[in-house]
Formats: C-alpha cells, sequence, structure tokens
C-alpha cells in the first residue's frame, strides 16, 4: 500500500518513465519497426558506394572526407543515388508519420487501461482502435504547422517584423545589409528559427494532449477534442507543459551523452581501426534512437496523468474505469448487480 502511494506522490515526469520502461516489448518492437525503415535508405546508399569505391581507391584515402575529386568524378551518379534517396526518403518520411498516428492508440491503450500482461497484444489493438481518430488530427497538425510556417518565415514575417519594425525596405531579405551589422541579422535568424521552433514544440504537445483527450473520453471528434484541449492547456500551463519539458531533457541529455561516447570513440577512426570499435559505434547509436522511443511511450504517460486530473469526464460512463474486455478490443462496463463484478471486486 505505502508503495502504491509512493508511487502516485512522485513527480509525473518519473512515473511517466517508470510506466514507459515496463513496456519494454512495445517501445522495443517500435524501435525496430523505425530500423527497418531508415534501412531500407542507407542500404541503397550502401550499394552505391559499394559499386563506387569497389578496387578504385586506396584503403583509408577516403574515411574522414570523400574529397573534391571524388565528387566531381561521380557527380552524376551521386546526383541520381540522391535524387532517389530523397524521394524515397519523403515517402518512408510520410509513413512514419502514419505510424506515428498508430502507435500513440497504442501507448493510450495501455496507459489508460488498468490490466496487466499481453503488452504488445493490447497495445496494437489499440491501436487499431484509435487510428482514424489520430490521422485526422495529424492532418490538423500538419495545416497548423503548415499554417504556423507561413507566418513565420513568409509574408506576416516579412510586413510586420522586417519591414514594420526593422525597418528592412520592402521587407525583403535581399535588402538586409541595410541594417546595421551582421550579428543582427544572425540575431534574426536565430530569433525567427527559435520562434518556430518553439511553436512546433507547442503543436506537438497540443497534439499529445488532444490524443489523449480522445482516448480518455472515447470521443470522435479531433477538432472539438482540439478545442478544448487548447483552452486545457491555455489555463493551465504549467502543469501541462512542464512534464513534457522535462521528458524533452531527458531526451536531450541522452542525445548529448551518447554523442560525447561518439566522438570519444570516432575521433581516432583510421585504417587499423578493429571491428570492435566500429560495432560499439553502431550500438551507440542504435541506444540513442532506442531510448528516444522510450521518452515518447513517456510522453503519453505523462499526458493520461496530467489529464485525468484537469479533463472534467463526460456525461456518459468512463470506458477505462469498471470494465472487462479482451486485450485491445471493447471494453464492457461492469454493472453493480453483476455477479462477475462482485467476484472481481471482492
Amino acid at each position: 500500500m505505502s508503495e502504491e502511494k509512493n508511487s502516485n506522490t512522485a513527480p509525473i515526469t518519473m512515473r511517466a518513465l517508470n510506466g514507459a520502461v515496463g513496456r519494454t516489448a512495445v517501445w522495443v518492437s517500435c524501435w525496430l519497426i523505425f530500423e527497418l525503415l531508415a534501412l531500407t535508405v542507407a542500404m541503397g546508399w550502401f550499394d552505391w558506394m559499394a559499386d563506387v569505391l569497389q578496387n578504385r581507391y586506396a584503403p583509408g584515402s577516403l574515411l574522414n572526407d570523400l574529397g573534391a575529386n571524388f565528387r566531381i568524378d561521380h557527380r552524376g551518379s551521386m546526383s541520381a543515388a540522391s535524387e532517389y534517396a530523397a524521394g524515397l526518403g519523403a515517402i518512408l518520411a510520410f509513413i512514419a508519420l502514419l505510424f506515428g498516428a498508430f502507435t500513440g492508440g497504442g501507448w493510450l491503450q495501455i496507459a489508460l487501461e488498468r490490466t496487466e500482461g499481453r503488452s504488445l497484444r493490447r497495445f496494437f489493438g489499440g491501436s487499431a482502435r484509435f487510428f482514424w481518430r489520430f490521422l485526422r488530427l495529424m492532418f490538423i497538425q500538419l495545416l497548423f504547422l503548415a499554417f504556423l510556417g507561413w507566418v513565420v518565415y513568409e509574408m506576416p514575417w516579412e510586413r510586420f517584423i522586417l519591414g514594420g519594425l526593422m525597418g528592412v525596405p520592402d521587407g525583403d531579405y535581399v535588402s538586409l545589409e541595410t541594417l546595421d551589422s551582421e550579428a543582427t541579422v544572425r540575431n534574426l535568424t536565430w530569433l525567427q528559427d527559435g520562434l518556430y521552433a518553439a511553436l512546433f514544440a507547442f503543436v506537438s504537445s497540443w497534439s499529445l494532449y488532444t490524443r489523449t483527450r480522445l482516448a480518455l473520453h472515447d470521443t470522435k471528434s479531433a477538432l472539438w477534442a482540439g478545442l478544448c484541449t487548447l483552452v486545457t492547456i491555455f489555463r493551465h500551463p504549467i502543469r501541462t507543459l512542464r512534464p513534457l519539458f522535462m521528458l524533452f531533457c531527458v531526451d536531450l541529455a541522452v542525445v548529448f551523452l551518447c554523442g560525447l561516447a561518439l566522438s570519444s570513440f570516432s575521433g581516432d577512426l583510421d585504417t587499423d581501426t578493429g571491428l570492435a570499435t566500429l560495432v560499439v559505434i553502431f550500438a551507440i547509436g542504435r541506444v540513442a534512437i532506442a531510448l528516444r522511443h522510450l521518452t515518447r511511450g513517456a510522453r503519453y504517460y505523462a499526458a493520461v496523468h496530467v489529464s485525468r486530473e484537469l479533463v472534467r469526464p463526460i456525461a456518459k460512463p468512463d470506458p477505462w474505469k469498471e470494465s472487462i474486455g479482451g486485450p485491445g478490443g471493447p471494453r464492457y462496463p461492469l454493472g453493480e448487480d453483476d455477479e462477475f463484478a462482485a467476484m472481481v471486486r471482492g
């Protein structure tokens, strides 16, 4: 009992990480699927490099840099390979977006249910259950991001910031030389990029809480849930955004530490580098990506904890409270006079 009480009073970030860590099969499966998507592009580049480098260059001559001569000699085939990789990468990026919308329902199914066991089965059942709602929300999110990109990088920025505030003639980027110094231009660019990054993070947080609201209430309208979520975030900005910011800091710490480890191993690469060093470098990169999937699951757990505290229940019964049903399938409420309910509660 004391253990449960301590877990309930622990910071939301710790509870979220603890919940996600306990679902190893889930986040490892998500990581492996994304690795397969990345491998599709990587194998194309690997085959091209193997064909180009075969018996044509001295061992180690292109280890740290392909060099200007290499790029000139193979500019035609390199350009074709880049175009093919870009096209394939765009397709795979869209598939990754769809998979992200798909897995969101699985994480929420696991976080909201009070049952244990068969995590993968419940995960994919929840993913299928909420996929179409989350897909509609994904397109709404993309429209928001496109609109914000237009505001920050197109006419509104040029007219009101460059032209109105900074006095640049016609608000044109070509006329930035009229400003006092290059430092001013650089600071404006950083401000512009930082503003869009902050807006991107806010829209991502809003989307996460909207998915959670849709799953928590088991409703269909992504637009209405999004509007309600926006009100909740503005009413409770610290309580809603602080756990996600803390998990973002965990992400940064993981990337920073893995980057340091990679630098220490890859700094001395040469033709005599052994296979063990290469395996370690490869493993560090894979661990960093796998932990990103772990923290993604933790964000859903955090959103569930916060939403249960802030989001008011709707008129219909809570679908996650007292119910039974197959893993990932429909839930059936237990009535007060139900004999099975009496056995479960007893």
